[in-house]
């Protein structure tokens, strides 16, 4: 697709060097107006006082104190997740994928704040995660408003860079990666911080059932993914109508009926954030199990495809039966606990998403186009 502007024409084509070019100036200068506000408002934040890298009671700092990890990371989640809104609202007026225009507003919104909040919490970790492994190599440090306000700088203008060139070419397998990382660095956010070191010996819905920091990480990351894999169900049903059109085949429902199969893990998701074990254990369990079930009928449905690659359904078949023995692992043979089925399981599951959304990408590609 191509747009004139002046006497140049620009496309959104992902592989096209002038659309290239402007995302990465876009991102270059979005990196800098960041780079500028964030020094200057942590400098104000800090002045007068220096600050430790991370706060963690094994170091010596309280939990309570205000860390320049805490105050970059904070920083860089408001600057990311509005750099990502931003260059995803111009790309779609640039024409980028032009078919989520026929979404319904409210959807749109949805999606696009799902995204927005999901880059910026993954900002907010990434920051944490790097303020607290450099805390642990410089044991004792503390930094200066002058210097801290550079490093926070710094890393506002990173991630504002990085969330404006990747909403600047939204795509399923974007969506994806981020519904991954959100879960796999909110859980870990958690698990570093929780105060009760066995909760591995039971699940990892534990993790979440301690009203503190860490248990609010926790279901909060939970949540995120959810919203975000509801998204990823509109990319999903739109290649899925696409491929099923090159091919000649009929549409009818199939398309829209795997897309809700696949928003159900989404919803279900958030219903394991938002209702946690220890308040009310049915729900909790019920919309887990749910997930499961979505995934099994979505599985099955998928697979019934006209043109779907030989190796993907393979691939998908394995991943099923991997997730049953994951199970029997645990009930009734006994070799781990919940906690372990469950990491195997999720971990099969969103490895599976992140083939499978690209496999789909392909599928809805004319022969022409592929």
């Amino acid at each position: 697709m191509s747009l004139t502007r002046g006497a140049e024409a620009t496309t959104t084509d992902p592989g096209a060097p002038r659309y290239q070019a402007r995302i990465e100036v876009a991102g270059a200068r979005a990196a800098v107006i960041a780079f500028v506000a964030a020094a200057l408002l942590g400098a104000v934040l800090m002045w007068g006082q220096r600050h430790p890298l991370a706060g963690d009671a094994s170091l010596g700092i309280i939990e309570g104190d205000i860390s320049l990890g805490f105050i970059a990371g904070s920083m860089s989640a408001v600057a990311a997740g509005l750099g990502y809104i931003i260059a995803d609202l111009r790309a779609g007026r640039l024409g980028h994928a032009g078919w989520r225009r026929g979404i319904p507003l409210w959807r749109r919104i949805i999606s696009l704040g799902a995204m927005g909040v999901g880059m910026g919490t993954l900002a907010y970790y990434a920051v944490l995660a790097v303020a607290n492994l450099f805390q642990l190599g410089f044991r004792g440090l503390d930094v200066d408003p002058v210097g801290g306000a550079i490093l926070a700088g710094t890393a506002v203008a990173a991630l504002t860079y990085i969330a404006v060139v990747t909403g600047s070419l939204v795509t399923a397998e974007g969506v994806a990666l981020l519904a991954t990382l959100v879960l796999f660095s909110g859980t870990m956010a958690s698990m570093l911080r929780t105060s009760d070191e066995t909760w591995w010996q039971l699940h990892f819905s534990q993790l979440g059932n301690l009203a503190e920091r860490s248990g609010y990480r926790f279901n909060f990351a939970v949540i995120i993914t959810g919203l975000l894999v509801t998204v990823l169900a509109e990319f999903i049903g739109h290649d899925v109508r696409r491929g099923l059109e090159h091919r000649g085949a009929t549409v009818g429902r199939r398309a829209g009926v795997l897309a809700w199969l696949f928003a159900g893990m989404g919803l279900c998701l958030i219903v394991v954030g938002l209702v946690p074990d220890a308040v009310s254990a049915p729900v909790h369990i019920s919309a887990a199990v749910g997930i499961l079930l979505c995934f099994g009928a979505f599985l099955v449905a998928a697979l019934r495809l006209p043109g779907l690659s030989r190796e993907m359904i393979v691939m998908s078949l394995l991943v099923a039966a991997g997730i049953v023995v994951a199970a029997l692992l645990w009930v009734p043979i006994g070799y781990y606990n919940l906690a372990g089925t469950e990491f195997v399981a999720v971990g099969l599951l969103f490895a599976w998403v992140l083939v499978f959304v690209r496999a789909m990408g392909l599928y809805g590609q004319s022969s022409t186009e592929a």
